[in-house]
This record gives structure tokens, C-alpha cells and sequence, in this order.
């Protein structure tokens, strides 16, 4: 699939769209801010999936579902901002058919790109699985963390105020969390020009996908639970 790229005018002008929150100016910039972000996003996406669905054979894989849209919905928001300063691609399953489940994302600003992979929105009872997964399994926990690690990523996550007591030596920093994953961050905005941005975003994910393993582990035990407690 050909990448068109994206370039730092195009992003400025994302943000300076924003700024103005204006119908108007969108609507005279439009097909501009579609040809110069939305489409390369889906079509990274589009390069991206066939890897990914090696790992989750449900996750939806149309581009044109992946990819964010400008226009945001500000019904339920105090934030009355019509339009989005930043756009993004998100690998995963159907979130109103599944819950739980980890994902992939990829994400540009006007000033930077990032990328990672975790669980969204965690229900309390699957994080308490995940810690048990952490017991039983600490070194493939370990393992799996560090090749996140060492391409640059760190973990994102709210923490409890207090570590519970059954810690593994070692997994502190991993233990306490509300919500899991790992996230890596580049101003490097001329990776986004041309096909190398690919080839970052594949070479991430890969050294995620252990880490999604673990997780994904997680969450295909926690919603079985699940629908045994909902059987008659």
C-alpha cells in the first residue's frame, strides 16, 4: 500500500484548526487535513493490521473504523471544542462487543508521535486477575516488560496510593496499577514523511507483543469467568 506522509504543515495545521474551532475554517481546509493525516493514518493502519492479527484474530481491521475522526463528539464533555489537536489509530477488537481486551495504538500531535499498547478502562476485578497473573507468572512477566523496555517505552497507569503487601520483589513499580500498559514517545516529526515510520511502528510492536500475550491471557480468563457467572 502506497504512504502519502505526513508532514509537520499538515500538523500545525491540525492544531492550528483547533485553535480556531471554527466550521468555517474546517470546512475550507477539510480535504486538505484528510489527505494529510487521515489517510496516511489508515494507511499505516492498513500496513500495520495483517501483523497484529497474528496475535488477535478479532481485532477489527478496517481502516476506516481505526482511525479517529476531527470532528469530536462533545456531548457528554465540558470541553465544547469542536475539533481534535491530535488524531489516532487504534488496534483492537470491537470495544462494545468486548471489554478487557489489550490493544495497540498509534498516535501524531503537532509536536510529537507516540505509540503503545496496554488495557483501557480496566474493570477492578480483572487488575486484581492481572496481580495474580503477576504472582504466579512473575519471569514471563519480567521478560516480557523488559523487551517493552528497552526500545524506550514506559509503563503508563494511575497507581494506588498504597502497594498491596503480596508484591513479588521486583514488580513494584508493575503492581500497584489501576490500568496497565506501555507507551513510547518521539518529536522526531520527519519519521512521519515517509515509509520509515512504518517500519518504527512494526519494530514497536513487535517488542510489545509478548506483553500483549501476557495481558491478552488476562483478559481471555477474565471474561470467561464472566460468562459463567452469567449462566442461568
Amino acid at each position: 500500500m502506497k504512504y502519502d506522509g505526513i508532514t509537520r504543515d499538515t500538523l500545525f495545521l491540525m492544531a492550528d484548526n483547533r485553535f480556531r474551532n471554527s466550521k468555517a475554517f474546517y470546512d475550507e481546509h477539510k480535504e486538505e487535513l484528510k489527505a494529510g493525516i487521515t489517510v496516511p493514518l489508515r494507511q499505516i493502519a492498513g500496513e500495520v493490521v495483517g501483523d497484529l492479527l497474528k496475535l488477535d484474530e478479532k481485532m477489527v481491521s478496517v481502516p476506516v473504523k481505526m482511525v479517529s475522526r476531527f470532528r469530536r463528539d462533545t456531548r457528554f464533555t465540558k470541553d465544547q471544542s469542536l475539533y481534535r489537536d491530535h488524531m489516532w489509530i487504534m488496534f483492537m477488537r470491537d470495544k462494545h462487543a468486548y471489554r478487557g481486551y489489550p490493544a495497540f495504538w498509534f498516535e501524531v500531535t503537532a509536536s510529537d508521535y507516540s505509540m503503545g499498547m496496554g488495557m483501557f478502562m480496566t474493570p477492578p476485578a480483572q487488575m486484581r486477575l492481572f496481580r495474580r497473573y503477576l504472582r504466579e507468572k512473575p519471569e514471563e512477566f519480567r521478560k516480557a516488560a523488559s523487551k517493552a523496555e528497552r526500545n524506550g517505552s514506559f509503563i503508563y497507569g494511575s497507581e494506588y496510593k498504597r502497594l498491596p503487601e503480596d508484591c513479588p520483589a521486583g514488580l513494584e513499580p508493575y503492581y500497584g496499577r489501576k490500568e496497565f500498559g506501555f507507551i513510547k514517545y518521539s518529536d522526531s516529526l520527519d519519521d512521519l514523511k515517509d515509509e520509515r515510520i512504518i517500519d518504527i511502528v512494526r519494530k514497536t510492536y513487535k517488542d510489545y507483543a509478548p506483553m500483549f500475550a501476557f495481558l491478552f491471557d488476562i483478559a481471555e480468563e477474565f471474561n470467561t469467568s464472566r460468562e459463567g457467572e452469567n449462566q442461568p
